[in-house]
């Protein structure tokens, strides 16, 4: 078993439980089953939709587990023991995130990278991110 750092542990302790976009608490909030209709099954971006949502949902879950878990241990120890695998999970779902990253959004120069300030494809994603995230 090792100690988990400090820092990772006050990081844990502080995510909200709900840090789901607001565009899949409305899609959840409108079909609790989050099961599609005959209809939406025609759509392959709503079904899309309905898998990331239901994905977002299922992960928000463990982490509310995982979160209980580290409260507890921390109020019962004062620190947090995990084992050892715990780690190299975590590092391989990192490495998985930075390929995801990078395969979608490797293509696109970010304009803190060249000196072209008027980047218009970095505008433009960004602004298809607020629309669809905030």
């Amino acid at each position: 078993m090792w100690l988990l750092p400090q820092e990772e542990v006050d990081w844990i302790l502080a995510q909200s439980n709900e840090p789901v976009p607001t565009e899949f608490r409305e899609l959840k909030r409108a079909n609790p089953s989050l099961v599609p209709s005959p209809e939406e099954e025609k759509d392959e971006s709503t079904m899309l939709l309905y898998a990331c949502v239901r994905n977002c949902y299922e992960e928000e879950a463990k982490f509310a587990k995982f979160q209980a878990w580290v409260r507890g241990e921390y109020a019962r120890k004062g620190f947090v023991e995990v084992d050892y695998d715990y780690f190299g999970e975590r590092a391989e779902v990192f490495r998985l995130n930075d390929e995801a990253r990078e395969e979608v959004m490797g293509h696109w120069d970010h304009p803190s990278d060249t000196d072209d300030d008027d980047d218009e494809d970095w505008k433009l994603f960004i602004r298809e991110i607020r629309r669809t995230f905030v």
